[in-house]
Parts: structure tokens; C-alpha cells; sequence
């Protein structure tokens, strides 16, 4: 899947977005060639949508997501992604400068 770069703010887009395997983690390939995979569990644990963050304050928000895959990643303007997961989530948004934090971690 590639999901064209354009000018986005506050971080560079990457060049190419994919997924490996079954959808166990996104390749984010980067401007000069930079690769580097996030795991499918660890981007829905990342999940700040409304619902996750609601989740999050009232205590009932899962540790872990070990078997979730990635099933459909979508461009968001020119800024982010969203990304929808086997177990049927598919609300969070994740902008260029959060996906950046992510890999950095």
C-alpha cells in the first residue's frame, strides 16, 4: 500500500506506508530510505481516539492487544493515517508526529 507524502505540519510524511506479514506490524519507510515497523498491538494500545481515552480514565482499558492485527490503513488528509484492527477498532487517527514518537520509543 503507499500512501502518497505531501506537505504535512509538524512532522514529514513518510514515503511508503505497508503492512508485514498478516498485518502484525506497519513498515513506515521514510525520505533516504529509513525503515522501521510498529507492532500492530503496540499501535492499538496507542489508540487516543475519544472511546480508548475514555476507556483509559475509567480503568477498563485493556494492558495488551497480543493477538490483534492490522486490517486497513487509510490516508487522513495529508497529515495521518487511520488504521483499523481485527478486533473491529477503527477510530483512532494517527498524525505523522505521533507515528514518529511511536518508533522512536
Amino acid at each position: 500500500m503507499l500512501i502518497a507524502s505531501g506537505d504535512a505540519p509538524g512532522a514529514a510524511p513518510p514515503e511508503r506506508i505497508g503492512l508485514s506479514g498478516e498485518g502484525s506490524s506497519l513498515v513506515v519507510t521514510f525520505a533516504g530510505g529509513r525503515t522501521a515497523a510498529i507492532a500492530a498491538a503496540r499501535l492499538r494500545l496507542a489508540c487516543r481516539c475519544a472511546h480508548c481515552t475514555r476507556a483509559r480514565i475509567d480503568g477498563v482499558f485493556p494492558q495488551n492487544f497480543d493477538a490483534v492485527t492490522i486490517r486497513i490503513v487509510s490516508a487522513v488528509g495529508e497529515y495521518g493515517i487511520n488504521v483499523g484492527f481485527s478486533d473491529g477498532h477503527s477510530r483512532g487517527i494517527y498524525p505523522w508526529s505521533y507515528l514518529a514518537t511511536l518508533i522512536e520509543m
